[in-house]
């Protein structure tokens, strides 16, 4: 008989014993919650570029386009 993959296993438990708490998830996963924000600070923004290029830039990722008033 073939193993069922780790996600099958934890669906079937979780169908039987309901859904798990956030802190059950993160220890079945391995996930650690940082204690300091500045560890979530992203550097991936040029300190002299303004806000607008950071915004304009942003939506451009999104696909947004302002000249396409359907966007």
């Amino acid at each position: 008989m073939e193993k069922p993959d780790t996600n099958q296993r934890v669906a079937e438990r979780y169908a039987r014993a309901g859904h798990p708490s956030i802190e059950e998830l993160a220890t079945e996963q391995g996930t650690r919650f940082r204690a300091d924000p500045v560890d979530l600070l992203g550097d991936f923004w040029p300190e002299d570029e303004s806000i607008e290029d950071f915004l304009k830039a942003l939506h451009e990722w999104r696909g947004h386009d302002k000249s396409d008033r359907a966007a």
